[in-house]
């Protein structure tokens, strides 16, 4: 009984309140184009009786204007209906390029201003294909560099025994990789190095005649969800103009000069191999075999394979001064480096088989820094090496205790014993092809480090 009395009363309270089809309290209540006129929905006799972006059309009801609009979902989807009442850009979309940002492209699909190649917003548009951690610049381009103590790499393999399947990395970070080189891509006759800048130059020995090139990182290609190494890497790799070798002349030697970057090099086809040219085909020294340019635009070389020659910015040379009689600069000099005050070389020394960091200053007097220390247990590590930008020594070497587990010690100039900072026993268990390429490690086989200028 109750029940019955609550839902007629609810009925006899509906029928007090709803309004009848036809009357009304605002246009909210009457049909499309209709306004509301004395508590009725009415048509309209004149455009006067719209809205300013309206018109009264021949039924009498109130139509938007061509071009006009009152809502968003009038308008395209990349547009919004502004305060005027037409369709305008809405905010994050564009027409054109110039409605992006200078770093920034319109996507014609989309309506979407999207970052060009290697620029961002913020860090996080740069992505892991990097070899050190990117930033992003205050001119919206990625950048990355090395770091002191982190500016060693490798040039390995993601696949040990096979060719065509290298890789570089960080000696610090061999799971961050980057990839795209051919068989023939490395010269084993000239180093790689990498530039202030972050770059990779590289002498491509599979290019007749060779030349210099700047590495650019390729992607693994994905088919049916099986992705591959790369082929043909090198295509868009950029060449660096060698306009003083003739069309059949190789590029045989090249050094970058600290802080610049810039290039000198040699051609194979010229009388006297230790004339050296820039980019645009001037010379840059000659009478020695440059071994490192610093950034004060001095160069460090030898002459006859034995004596260390110092040259000037103004082309002169300096006989090196004060290193032992037995040092020779073919069968001694491990590595060398530019230093902001001259050049930090690193000596084998025959007669007590020690090795040893040696400053060389600008007026050509060497003085000794320190001697390596001696290398870890359980390693047996070769007597190459190269310097990494604070004088630590880095050299590739096996463990004795394990077979063919190759490592990457370091040595300081203080005489302390040498650190494993690379082994290969620290790669996960599935990476490289057994990943399907989605965690990468980079192996030592037949490898090669290098560094900066």
């Amino acid at each position: 009984m109750n029940r019955l009395f609550m839902l007629c009363a609810a009925a006899l309270f509906l029928a007090c309140t709803d309004i009848p089809e036809g009357l009304c309290d605002d246009d909210s209540m009457c049909l499309p184009g209709l306004h509301c006129k004395e508590g009725v929905c009415a048509g309209c006799l004149g455009d006067d009786e719209c809205q300013a972006w309206e018109m009264c059309a021949a039924d009498r009801r109130c139509a938007l204007r061509e071009g006009m609009c009152a809502t968003n979902a009038q308008c395209k989807t990349w547009e919004a209906c502004g305060a005027s009442h037409t369709c305008e850009l809405a905010e994050g979309f564009c027409l054109s390029p110039s409605d992006c940002g200078s770093h920034e492209n319109c996507n014609d699909s989309t309506k979407r201003c999207v970052l060009q190649d290697g620029r961002c917003n913020t860090a996080s548009n740069c992505g892991s294909s990097y070899l050190w951690t990117p930033s992003c610049d205050a001119d919206n381009w990625c950048r990355t560099a090395p770091s002191s103590g982190n500016d060693v790499l490798i040039w390995g393999t993601l696949s040990q025994g096979s060719c065509g399947n290298d890789g570089i990395s960080s000696v610090m970070s061999p799971t961050r990789v980057q990839v795209g080189f051919d068989c023939e891509s490395r010269s084993y006759f000239d180093a790689p190095v990498v530039s202030p800048n972050g770059r990779v130059y590289y002498m491509d020995a599979g290019t007749k005649p060779k030349r210099v090139k700047i590495f650019v990182p390729d992607t693994f290609p994905s088919e049916n969800g099986v992705r591959s190494y790369p082929r043909n890497g090198t295509r868009n790799d950029t060449l660096v103009p060698a306009p003083a070798c003739s069309a059949t002349d190789d590029v045989s030697r090249f050094v970058m000069q600290a802080g610049t970057g810039d290039i000198a090099y040699t051609c194979s086809g010229h009388m006297g191999l230790m004339t050296y040219y820039d980019r645009a085909g001037a010379v840059v020294a000659s009478t020695m075999r440059v071994i490192a340019w610093n950034a004060s635009d001095y160069m460090l070389g030898d002459r006859n394979s034995s004596e260390l020659f110092l040259m000037t910015p103004e082309r002169t040379d300096r006989r090196v001064m004060g290193l032992p009689l037995e040092y020779s600069a073919m069968t001694s000099v491990v590595d060398a480096r530019a230093h902001p005050t001259g050049f930090m070389v690193a000596f084998r020394r025959i007669d007590t088989r020690t090795m040893e960091l040696w400053h060389i200053d600008h007026d050509g007097i060497a003085t000794l820094d320190g001697t390596y220390g001696a290398v870890p247990e359980n390693i047996n590590a070769a007597n190459a090496g190269v310097l990494d930008a604070t004088g630590a020594l880095y050299s590739q070497g096996t463990r004795t205790d394990v077979v063919f587990i190759d490592v990457i010690i370091r040595r300081r100039p203080d005489g302390t014993v040498g650190t494993v900072v690379y082994s290969e026993d620290s790669a996960p268990a599935s990476v490289n092809f057994g990943s399907n390429y989605e965690r990468l490690f980079n192996f030592l086989h037949i490898s090669e480090l290098f560094a900066g200028p």
